[in-house]
């Protein structure tokens, strides 16, 4: 008598999700009918040329036949035309497994940061850092022809290299589309700004207003102006808040407070007015921020107060 195998479980075979029980059974199918080998690969063809999410995927049945069989002599019949046509059942059910995997819609999960940063690890093994209050919406697994992911607010991304799934963020009506990079997006308003730290960046309005960003380069999308402009990067501490690197060179005090506290997620005061006449020259590596405002206070003469949970830099008085 002629045994069957469940169509369903052959799917994960091709698909490399059939379980223990499963390929067993998968064993036990092919050892019963040595006709069974000819009809495996017959579905092997049909899911290789119908499955375009996988498109380097070149299984080697007569690998995967000895692994779950062993040796099996093959005996030359006749034509049955009733597996035949159970074949081409089969060789449908298959192609609508295919069809209902690669269309399923796919589900995004939320991330929101409040003060303090956040750090997320996403399905492909990109890093991004949530810079304080900001958002981010991600799906568990990524679709089968891009990575796309949707932010609001700021955050630095540390992106895995797959030339043949790029990866997409959505960004106030913008679109930054990268392979394996590092940079940074600001979207706190209607204006988008993107800071590359490492490789290459296409940032993109519409397919007239886009432009090419390297190592080095930023770029501005205005939105009340329409327009993109790029340029060298300014900020030496625009990535300060995921590096925890900073650099001040002759940098009026008012700025490096507010660098700071961004960068730290902090709340430093300036006690007192008449501010501009206080400028630093300094680099913090990893600084302890109690240990940089120390620094701080002793090098402009200043005296540091803590109150509330807040840093408060105030002149001396004599």
């Amino acid at each position: 008598m002629k045994r069957a195998i469940d169509d369903y479980i052959l799917a994960k075979y091709f698909d490399e999700t059939a379980n223990t029980d499963e390929l067993a059974q998968i064993s036990e199918w092919l050892e019963h009918d040595s006709e069974n080998e000819t009809l495996l690969k017959s579905y092997q063809k049909i899911w290789t040329a119908s499955n375009k999410e996988v498109k380097d995927f070149q299984p080697d049945v007569d690998a995967a036949w000895k692994k779950v069989n062993g040796k099996i002599l093959v005996k030359k019949k006749k034509p049955n035309y009733l597996r035949i046509a159970a074949g081409l059942a089969g060789l449908l059910l298959l192609s609508t497994y295919i069809f209902i995997k690669n269309n399923q819609p796919i589900s995004y999960l939320s991330l929101k940061s409040e003060k303090a940063s956040q750090v997320k690890t996403l399905a492909d093994g990109s890093s991004v850092t949530l810079n304080s209050f900001s958002s981010l919406e991600y799906p568990e697994t990524f679709g089968k022809d891009e990575r796309r992911i949707k932010l609001i607010g700021e955050a630095f991304f540390d992106i895995s290299k797959n030339p043949d799934k790029p990866f997409i963020i959505e960004a106030n009506g913008t679109e930054i589309r990268v392979l394996g990079t590092s940079f940074n997006i600001s979207a706190r308003d209607q204006n988008v700004k993107v800071s590359v730290n490492t490789g290459t960046v296409e940032f993109v309005k519409t397919k007239e207003k886009k432009v090419i960003l390297q190592k080095g380069d930023e770029a501005l999308y205005d939105s009340v102006k329409d327009t993109i402009k790029s340029a060298p990067i300014v900020d030496r501490n625009i990535f300060a808040y995921k590096t925890k690197v900073f650099e001040f060179n002759d940098t009026h005090l008012v700025e490096v407070v507010r660098i700071l506290n961004k960068g730290y997620q902090s709340d430093i005061i300036l006690d007192g007015q008449n501010w501009s006449e206080y400028v630093l020259t300094t680099r913090f590596e990893n600084e302890n921020l109690s240990d940089a405002l120390n620094i701080i206070a002793e090098t402009l003469e200043l005296q540091l107060n803590n109150r509330d949970k807040s840093y408060i830099l105030a002149k001396k008085t004599e």
